[in-house]
């Protein structure tokens, strides 16, 4: 009976991560390879707080993929237990120690929602997209320029000193085994917020064109986008010499397209699709699509492909170029390789006629030297007689 509960118990808590991860991530294969391993879905922002009497901590939970806060902890006050926590601890030690506080009343709940509201307002999605690629580098030191000033307006405070730490995490796990669950609730997203929460959670590729019909590439676009969870600004890989023109590509074919990494938006995507190793340095290698079509207006060309993890590739182009392609197994390499020693075999077996020509031609022209010297004899010969 024991051993049946242990399996329920195991299925359960596999389901639940299941579910958490898929809040954190757009597609059912990531929340796989999340719970895999084989990728992180998160980062744990901690920030040490010293406001004028007051010590206390903040922790941001954060999804790299969908690029928005998913729970948000402040916890401030006057507890002796604020000093001994330390922003390079494990959070699940920090986290058992701020439970531990809000267990004996340590803190003050209305000051700690105060300082949480104005941090959910500071970290905006155009902000997060500017951090991640940092967070990625283990780099946190924007976070407290970003930080002082809100938190000294939403409590009127006069001195501040914060310190700052990120983690790669797991944001299913983080939720799963948070020691302060039951116990310290997550600051909400304030309401003049809500919209844009709703908006970071929701798919980022949008299938709706303005209002009115809008134009034909409006509508051409839109149709390519349905069913894709998330949308990718690429660079088509171009060849001129072994590319395929656009009027040869089909559907299904595999193309080449590489990542803008000179924007934050270019990084965070670079981080999405793995190209970014421990660290920080980019992988120079191409990804591949599949291509799905072409959307144009003649002046401009819209490619759009399939990409790993049903991300939707989309490049664009002033004019026809010859798209790259993956290269083939190299089978030509070998046979070019047969060819040359097939080359060089037959050179080898026309050593022998060459030498046997040149023997019959030094042949031929020492008879013709040893007939004019005898000539020559003669010759003198019938001088000298007559």
């Amino acid at each position: 009976m024991s051993e049946l509960s242990t399996k329920a118990d195991q299925l359960k808590r596999q389901a639940d991560l299941l579910g958490l991860t898929r809040e954190a991530v757009f597609t059912d294969e990531q929340a796989k390879e999340v719970l895999q391993g084989k990728i992180t879905d998160g980062y744990l922002v901690k920030v040490k707080i010293d406001l004028d009497s007051l010590n206390g901590m903040v922790l941001i939970l954060v999804s790299s993929i969908r690029k928005h806060i998913m729970e948000l902890y402040a916890v401030v006050g006057t507890s002796p237990t604020f000093r001994r926590i330390r922003t390079f601890a494990d959070h699940v030690q920090i986290s058992t120690d701020l439970g531990d506080i809000g267990k004996t009343g340590g803190y003050d709940p209305a000051i700690s929602e105060n300082i949480g509201r104005a941090v959910h307002r500071a970290f905006t999605k155009e902000k997060l997209e500017e951090l991640l690629p940092l967070w990625q580098k283990k780099d946190p030191s924007h976070i407290t320029e970003l930080l002082e000033n809100p938190i000294l307006m939403a409590t009127k405070g006069r001195n501040i000193k914060l310190q700052a730490e990120v983690d790669k995490i797991s944001t299913a796990k983080f939720r799963y085994e948070n020691p302060m669950k039951g116990v310290i609730l997550p600051i909400p997203k304030p309401e003049d917020e809500a919209p844009a929460a709703q908006d970071a959670s929701v798919p980022s590729v949008s299938t709706e064109l303005p209002k009115g019909e809008g134009s034909a590439l409006d509508r051409q676009i839109a149709q390519f986008r349905t069913g894709f969870p998330k949308e990718l600004n690429m660079k088509t890989v171009i060849s001129p010499i072994n590319g395929i023109e656009f009027d040869n590509l089909m559907e299904g074919m595999e193309i080449l397209f590489r990542v803008p990494t000179e924007t934050p938006e270019g990084l965070t995507n670079a981080q999405i699709l793995g190209l970014i190793d421990e660290e920080g340095k980019i992988k120079k290698e191409p990804v591949v699509g599949k291509f799905l079509g072409i959307a144009s207006n003649k002046t401009e060309y819209h490619i759009f492909a399939e990409g790993p993890n049903q991300y939707l590739f989309h490049s664009i182009e002033e004019h026809p170029v010859k798209v790259a392609i993956p290269k083939p197994t190299s089978i030509a390499g070998t046979g070019n390789k047969t060819g040359a020693g097939q080359t060089q075999k037959k050179k080898v077996g026309n050593a022998p006629q060459q030498e046997s020509k040149s023997s019959g031609a030094n042949l031929f022209m020492l008879m013709g030297a040893f007939i004019t010297i005898v000539l020559i004899g003669v010759l003198i010969f019938v001088m000298v007689i007559l």
